[in-house]
């Protein structure tokens, strides 16, 4: 076998390995992310960051039934708890609930109370309640403002054509900020996810002694682990490897991989311990990429390992022609 070969199963080898543990490493997180709640804590920081740090008007966001109605329930219909014993809040909110519920913060307060069953609105009042928020908030307010443009009459608007249209500009115009805030959030929260990872992923590999130098090196040195290796991602799915933390060195050692610690094989000196801490940091970032990454990597590397194990082949002689089956003599001497 020559060295690319060699390389190419080692790399796969240890893309093996990274995929088990970021498999674990997710398993992890998201137990972390549903036990404290943290998808719908980074959505209420988000909106906050949308109402302009004022929490007043985040509560009264999250007060609004439309928005009550995506708690959470236990089976006796209360809400469900958070391990710190909090209430859940929802960690989803539709554009729609959410221009809903805009709508009722601030459109609704500009309709008279004994109007109520004609359903007419106050520009009056809705202008005035914005000039509150202004001066209350006046980041804030100049959102508020922008849901609602080219309110500059003090009239009334009947609901029968133009406060439809205004309504539908309105909550239209809300699904818009929303949805551009939250693609906004949506990257922060898979960034701060991703350190989230690193985190797991460098604790799991130091408790386990997953070291991503000495399993290279060990896979250097035996090709029958090598071989064995890419036989078991052959057959690998987006679910390889251990379902929990607890499995996971009885999967690593079903693999025969160098995992676990052993206390007659401590590194001896500093500059091993500094190898291994590396090695650890290293496993850390693997699993910081998430196990879709490796999976597609893993069957691209299989893939060419196929393509190259079939163009290394020697391709067959070719076939030798038949003889030219011999002439009988009688049918020479007919021809002559």
């Amino acid at each position: 076998m020559n060295n690319l070969d060699a390389i190419l199963e080692i790399a796969i080898g240890l893309i093996l390995t990274w995929l088990i543990l970021s498999v674990a490493t997710m398993e992890v997180q998201d137990l972390f992310s549903k036990w404290f709640d943290k998808r719908a804590q980074f959505l209420e920081k988000s909106i906050l960051e949308m109402f302009q740090g004022d929490q007043n008007y985040v509560d009264l966001f999250y007060s609004q039934p439309v928005i009550k109605a995506l708690v959470p329930k236990d089976r006796s219909g209360q809400p469900k708890k958070t391990l710190l014993r909090k209430a859940k809040k929802p960690d989803y909110i539709p554009n729609a609930a959410f221009a809903e519920a805009v709508f009722e913060m601030f459109v609704d307060l500009g309709t008279e109370k004994d109007k109520l069953a004609e359903a007419t609105v106050s520009l009056e009042r809705i202008l005035g309640k914005i000039d509150t928020i202004i001066k209350e908030n006046e980041d804030l307010g100049y959102f508020v403002r922008r849901l609602l443009p080219n309110l500059d009459s003090k009239k009334s608007v009947s609901n029968l054509p133009e406060a439809h249209d205004k309504v539908i500009e309105f909550k239209t115009n809300a699904e818009s900020w929303f949805d551009t805030s939250m693609k906004r959030a949506s990257f922060w929260y898979k960034e701060n996810a991703k350190n989230l990872a690193f985190v797991i992923g460098l604790v799991i590999a130091a408790a386990f002694n997953i070291d991503s130098i000495q399993i290279t090196e060990q896979l250097w040195r035996e090709p029958t682990l090598r071989q064995s290796l890419v036989a078991q991602a052959q057959v690998a799915s987006v679910n390889t490897g251990a379902d929990s933390v607890a499995e996971l060195e009885t999967y690593y050692q079903d693999l025969q991989l160098p995992v676990g610690w052993d206390a007659s094989k401590l590194p001896p000196t500093p500059l091993d311990w500094t190898t291994k801490i590396i090695g650890f940091l290293i496993s850390g970032l693997a699993a910081m990429q998430g196990a879709p990454f490796w999976f597609e990597i893993l069957k691209n590397l299989l893939k060419f390992k196929g393509g190259s194990k079939k163009e290394s082949e020697s391709p067959p002689p070719p076939a030798t022609p038949p003889a030219t089956p011999p002439v009988a003599a009688s049918k020479l001497e007919a021809v002559g």
